[in-house]
């Protein structure tokens, strides 16, 4: 009767340990993801188009030298 008790007993424990290995596996592959992800966030945020660096002209001078139905607005 002891055998078996002890022998269901390290039954479940295996069951018990590999459910806790799973749950921690998926914790782990969870963490890598989200750090994966937030240093591909961080890329984009410190990415520098070439659109950054065109100037603008004013407004006014667009007017100016547009042709009049693009610089004329209905």
């Amino acid at each position: 009767l002891e055998k078996v008790r002890t022998r269901a007993g390290r039954d479940a424990l295996h069951k018990e340990k590999q459910r806790v290995d799973s749950t921690h596996l998926l914790l782990q592959n969870l963490l890598y993801e989200a750090d994966h992800l937030n240093k591909e966030v961080t890329k984009c945020l410190q990415f520098k188009s070439k659109d950054e660096e065109i100037e603008l002209i004013p407004i006014e001078d667009f007017y100016k030298d547009a042709p009049a139905d693009v610089s004329r607005p209905v």
